[in-house]
């Protein structure tokens, strides 16, 4: 992370970022949840994205992070 004009780490927006990452993946499990209202074929399509993109959040979180700690 970069430091500001007055010497300050980028913090508030490493925070910021990890958590709409947080909230994208509560909406997300919800979005599962109410899947299962679906008929099958569409509810497997819709869950299987879900998960990839729940395993993105994630990748992007782990990411977020490594990078505030180096």
């Amino acid at each position: 992370m970069s430091d500001g004009p007055e010497g300050r780490s980028d913090w508030p927006l490493a925070d910021s970022q990890l958590s709409e990452l947080h909230n994208m993946g509560v909406l997300l499990e919800e979005a599962r949840s109410l899947s299962r209202d679906l008929a099958y074929h569409r509810r497997v399509r819709l869950e299987g994205r879900i998960g990839e993109t729940l395993e993105e959040v994630d990748r992007q979180v782990r990411e977020l992070r490594a990078a505030t700690k180096g």
